[in-house]
């Protein structure tokens, strides 16, 4: 491990499953690379009415608070694909290649990216797109959140494996962590489920992604009910399968 690349679904999940990771890498004399993979907010057309004219204020502002994140982190190389959330099943072939450029253009020989568990389809599309990049270089996948067993998990597997490895957050990591997590104002009604207490990462696991990550609710699908509600993600994980499965990168 030299150069790093970290795929980031959403600017907060570098803090979110990777906040010590990075930090940990870079004082060891890594080359961190961090690709944001989307922009973090709803396309215009998915707001309520009154919200579309702050639209652009929104983003301006999720922008401004990952730019202040990779500060915070000491990483000075980025990448941003300007797409809203929830869209990346429909960029999957465009956004591959733009990763393979990528590991290319900076010589990346490891790739870290979310685990397939169902906390956002965006984050188990990325891990779709990043299994498709093991013949390039080695490729690890972090845990955030999930809702196996009906209960919100933070920063644990689904399945636990001998080959795991878990950072165990001290006093002063909780306080890092913490302090970045402030840095995204505008999801903190979003991450107040996100745990202290350890980050997990382990090399990516062969899945079968014709299946949702696991039985019963997934976690982007817990208020499902209430549908209608922007907020709420309204496809459902068989159509992000199916979006998988049917894309032609292998």
């Amino acid at each position: 491990m030299k150069n790093i690349l970290f795929i980031i679904p959403h600017p907060d999940d570098e803090i979110v499953g990777s906040c010590l990771m990075i930090r940990n890498f870079l004082i060891s004399g890594k080359r961190i690379v961090i690709f944001f993979l989307t922009n973090g907010v709803l396309s215009k057309e998915s707001m309520w009415p009154w919200k579309k004219k702050k639209y652009e204020q929104l983003l301006t502002l999720r922008k401004k608070e990952m730019t202040e994140s990779v500060n915070f982190l000491g990483v000075d190389d980025f990448l941003f694909q300007n797409i809203p959330t929830r869209t990346l099943k429909d960029k999957i072939s465009e956004t591959y290649f733009k990763i393979k450029k990528t590991i290319i253009s900076k010589q990346i020989d490891t790739i870290f990216c979310p685990t397939y568990e169902g906390g956002h389809q965006d984050h188990d599309v990325a891990n779709f797109i990043c299994s498709r990049l093991k013949k390039f270089c080695k490729v690890f996948e972090f845990s955030e959140y999930n809702f196996f067993g009906n209960k919100i998990n933070s920063n644990v597997f689904i399945k636990k494996t001998e080959n795991q490895k878990c950072i165990v957050l001290s006093e002063n990591d909780k306080l890092y962590k913490s302090e970045g997590l402030k840095l995204y104002n505008s999801e903190k009604g979003n991450l107040g489920y996100i745990s202290l207490n350890q980050e997990c990462y382990r090399p990516l696991e062969n899945y079968d992604y014709s299946k949702p990550p696991h039985k019963g609710v997934l976690f982007y699908r817990r208020f499902s009910f209430f549908s209608y509600h922007p907020r709420v993600d309204g496809d459902r994980p068989e159509l992000v399968c199916d979006k998988l499965i049917k894309s032609k990168i292998y």
